[in-house]
């Protein structure tokens, strides 16, 4: 196994891969895509072997005695070196943002993004925290949008053919100061049949940073239109004012 990949990760990474991978718009959510599965003649994504790749690959407590093939292998430092940075943590390190009244939205897991902090757009949300300040909201999503999510970022879809929800209280990222709100627009999927340390099927929420940056929606009042943005909803217009933080499992 990589070392940067601990048992968990692993299965959390192929999971997601796997969420992706299951939905009918696997062309929009595997992002990014692994180049060794390119097809060498025409540079077409190849899904077929990618998803033959990760139905053969061993769980976590049997990767270390197999012996892996060329796929398994590319795929695996694929997760290890392209894709997001996870830890997990107690679930009592995010327990002051959970609400003490929905037990039952108590995560199985959680995972900690490492964000690298030598980056620009590092840099940039460092100094927008600085200026405005920040709070913690949740979002929530199906299980197909997590693979991308997290190695993306959360991202504006309002007005385009991505938009999967609406846009009720104006255009932006969708997120809400309570867990039970971001939990309703998370959906339960198939992932990853082999998974040991997760499930194989699961949703996630995350937990995210938000700039209070003015433009960022978060009031009770009636807006230009004569909607009301509920206090417990955040509209985050720019992706540059959120950053997944957090995953939470279930």
């Amino acid at each position: 196994m990589e070392e940067t990949l601990a048992p968990e990760v692993y299965d959390c990474l192929v999971s997601l891969l796997c969420g992706a991978t299951n939905s009918v718009r696997k062309a929009s959510m595997v992002n990014p895509f692994p180049k060794a599965f390119l097809s060498e003649k025409t540079r077409d994504r190849d899904f077929d072997r990618l998803e033959q790749c990760l139905e053969s690959l061993p769980g976590p407590s049997a990767l270390a005695a197999t012996s892996l093939s060329d796929d398994q292998r590319v795929l695996l430092r694929f997760l290890a070196e392209d894709c997001a940075r996870l830890r997990r943590v107690p679930v009592d390190d995010i327990a002051v943002h959970l609400d003490k009244h929905h037990t039952n939205l108590r995560p199985n897991h959680v995972f900690q993004v490492l964000h690298p902090s030598a980056t620009t757009s590092a840099e940039e949300f460092a100094a927008l925290r600085d200026a405005h300040g920040s709070t913690f909201a949740f979002h929530g999503s199906s299980i197909e949008h997590w693979f991308s999510i997290l190695n993306t970022g959360l991202r504006n879809f309002s007005g385009t053919d991505k938009q999967k929800t609406g846009s009720l209280f104006g255009e932006g990222i969708y997120l809400s100061s309570a867990l039970s709100v971001a939990a309703d627009f998370s959906r339960m999927g198939g992932c990853w049949a082999a998974s040991e340390v997760l499930s194989p099927r699961m949703r996630v929420v995350a937990l995210c940073e938000v700039i209070k940056h003015p433009e960022v929606a978060q009031r009770d009042e009636s807006s230009a239109d004569g909607d009301h943005v509920p206090r417990t909803y955040l509209v985050v217009p720019s992706a540059a004012h959120v950053r997944v933080q957090y995953l939470l499992v279930y």
